[in-house]
């Protein structure tokens, strides 16, 4: 991916947003259609077909290319193509595409602009397709743009080892505002580990988190639909991070890996 995608990230986020966008934007794909052919194949209101059209034209993602007896005729512009591609790309057989909040690549330029300078974190996140001044903490980015950052932080800044990427997200736990508003309530520390999968869900909208607590030791099973080391070491430093923001002396092993065969990224916490 290369910097002038960074744009059609931007869209996807924006499309990603309303169902309704991204059925519109399906249809009108393949060829000019018109907005009765749109609610036909689409099964959506016509008011509701106007309305998002317009949207989808306010945002260059269709234009308006003629007219006919039947009305207008509307055709996705190159932009509207180039996000319905990324898009299943993203998606592959999926019936989501695998996306991720837009605060994860905030806290990745953040600690490599502290620990490198800005230049060095804006060329790390242009590279991988996104503009910095651009991504929205709430909004929804490609998964797979996400494993991409990660893994230029450890090549361009790390040994290989994944120790970077890990002491990155340990450092950054606590810029996510979803943790710090979880870690806030004042519950026993075992509850809230019980409560953490609203936490997850916070923050992607694909997979679950699973978790049992037994006494001082709980079991976090990531369910996740990719993993890469690099991933796996950004939920170890992430989980890490966690329990120094509560104060909690413990230890974080990872226990269990997609990687290897199994059916979710097991961490087990001790404290």
């Amino acid at each position: 991916m290369h910097a002038g995608s960074a744009n059609v990230l931007d869209r996807l986020s924006y499309v990603l947003a309303s169902r309704q966008r991204e059925k519109v934007l399906a249809a009108v794909v393949p060829g000019p259609q018109t907005p009765v052919q749109i609610a036909k194949r689409t099964g959506l209101r016509l008011p509701h077909v106007s309305r998002t059209l317009g949207q989808l034209v306010r945002a260059d993602l269709a234009q308006l290319v003629g007219g006919e007896r039947r009305g207008k005729l509307y055709a996705a512009s190159g932009l509207g193509v180039a996000v319905f591609g990324e898009l299943s790309d993203a998606r592959g057989d999926r019936l989501i595409a695998p996306m991720i909040r837009g605060s994860h690549f905030r806290n990745y330029h953040h600690w490599i602009a502290v620990h490198h300078g800005r230049a060095a974190a804006d060329k790390t996140l242009i590279e991988s397709g996104l503009d910095p001044r651009l991504i929205h903490a709430d909004g929804w980015y490609p998964l797979r743009s996400a494993l991409e950052v990660l893994d230029q932080v450890e090549t361009r800044f790390g040994d290989g080892t994944y120790e970077t990427v890990r002491r990155m997200m340990r450092d950054e736990a606590i810029n996510f505002s979803s943790l710090r508003r979880f870690l806030k309530r004042v519950i026993p520390f075992p509850i809230l580990l019980e409560l953490s999968p609203n936490s997850y869900a916070r923050e992607f909208n694909h997979g679950r988190l699973e978790v049992d607590v037994e006494g001082h030791r709980a079991i976090f099973r990531n369910y996740d639909w990719m993993s890469t080391p690099a991933r796996c070491a950004a939920w170890l430093g992430t989980y890490e991070g966690s329990l120094a923001m509560l104060g909690i002396a413990g230890t974080v092993t990872k226990v269990a890996c997609i990687l290897r065969g199994d059916p979710y990224c097991g961490y087990r916490i001790d404290w």
